[in-house]
């Protein structure tokens, strides 16, 4: 850290404790003092808020009276850069190890440390190993660099669809602010949204939802291609798409490469819909209703990389989707799967609703299945019987509901 923000530092600590140094004994105590401050949140110069306890205040009331304002400044480490704990043998034994295996991870070269009796996991610490190995650029392929990104693009309508969320304008339900998310899923070759819409969540309900709707409407793709968030990363969507033999391809953590097409729409998208100061409507309904009456102009409008509408360039070319013969079942494609106990009266609770159940043992748990847009039909077991929700009036008058 340059000797300016060095000094910026001092001064912002400065004018935290400045009111602890001009307390009078007449005051509450020193720590009623601290805990209070302690309390209060403090913004950065970097815009973040911050909150520090009490300890560490006292530290810095501590230091500024036996150092002036120097002393509130961070001293840097001595061994900065250094790795003195480190032994000399173990060092050339990881530099030789990554030499020999340059695909090997680096907890595998600990582990192959640890096999040769050459650690003991303890001294030094494993955190220290780490430092060491970034420090010398010992890391997996530390020569190899890796290649750019290549510009390219399918011939074929469906052999590769790209699907991402993104953070749309906030409304108000119920007198509170809910964002509201936009999912779509685009084709690579004719840049034609295969599905889209507005949601108030970004989950794996609402991609698997949309990703069914666009199979029904179009027929299976080859190639589905994600990032890694958490519902593009869940089980659930790993299980359709081998179900239904579509390649699910997810770019690497960190690294966006290939999805330049989709964030392209969603730049469209922020420039000519979501653009101005007046939201395009006030409810969920409202938005999707105008965002449909926009993707409909977006479809006829000119491309600038196509050359022709994006509707144009789906007519035109080939399609590569494979349609999902009427005898499939292609829900049962897309069930998600929860495990749930049994209750003593034969009952589960999925989404904060009963299901009766006909022949579960209680205190057992159970495999359910069921499709997260639509709980009035539910299926556990190893058979895939259905369960239907607690109809307490039927139970009541002691009738028994078929299944």
């Amino acid at each position: 850290m340059t000797l300016v923000k060095q000094t910026d530092l001092a001064v912002w600590r400065y004018g935290i404790i400045s009111h602890l140094l001009h307390r009078s004994d007449a005051e509450e105590s020193l720590e009623h003092e601290l805990i209070r401050l302690a309390a209060k949140t403090f913004v950065r110069a970097d815009g973040r808020s911050v909150r520090y306890s009490a300890e560490t205040l006292r530290k810095w009331l501590y230091r500024y009276r036996h150092g002036g304002l120097p002393a509130l400044a961070d001293t840097p480490r001595s061994t900065l850069g250094r790795h003195d704990a480190v032994p000399e043998e173990l060092a050339e034994r990881i530099v030789a190890l990554r030499a020999e295996h340059p695909r090997w991870t680096l907890a595998r070269i600990f582990g192959q440390l640890i096999a040769e009796k050459r650690w003991n996991m303890v001294n030094p610490s494993r955190a220290t190993l780490y430092r060491y190995a970034h420090s010398r650029n010992l890391q997996r392929d530390p020569h190899l660099t890796p290649l750019p990104a290549k510009a390219f693009a399918y011939q074929a309508f469906g052999q590769l669809w790209s699907a991402d969320f993104l953070h749309g304008p906030k409304i108000r339900i119920n007198g509170q602010k809910r964002k509201t998310y936009l999912h779509a899923i685009i084709d690579d070759a004719t840049r034609y949204i295969v599905r889209s819409r507005f949601f108030l969540a970004e989950d794996t309900e609402v991609m698997i939802k949309e990703l069914m709707a666009a199979i029904t409407t179009h027929g299976k793709p080859l190639r589905f291609y994600t990032d890694n968030g958490a519902c593009y990363a869940s089980h659930h969507l790993k299980f359709a798409c081998a179900n239904l033999g579509i390649h699910l391809i997810h770019s690497p953590p960190g690294k966006p490469r290939g999805r330049g097409k989709i964030e392209r729409y969603f730049r469209t998208v922020r420039e000519q819909f979501l653009d101005g100061d007046t939201p395009v409507a006030h409810t969920l309904e409202g938005i999707n209703k105008a965002y449909l009456q926009w993707l409909g102009q977006y479809h006829n409008s000119v491309h600038g990389s196509l050359g022709i509408s994006p509707l144009a360039c789906r007519l035109s070319r080939e399609s590569a989707c494979t349609t999902i013969p009427e005898t499939i079942d292609i829900e049962q494609l897309f069930r998600m799967k929860r495990r749930c106990r049994v209750y003593l009266n034969n009952t589960i609770r999925l989404k904060k609703r009963s299901y009766e159940l006909q022949d579960a043992l209680p205190g057992q748990r159970i495999d359910v299945w069921f499709m997260p847009w639509d709980l009035s039909r539910i299926w556990y077991g190893p058979e895939m019987k259905p369960a239907q929700p607690v109809d307490l009036h039927r139970n009541a008058n002691g009738q028994r509901r078929k299944q």
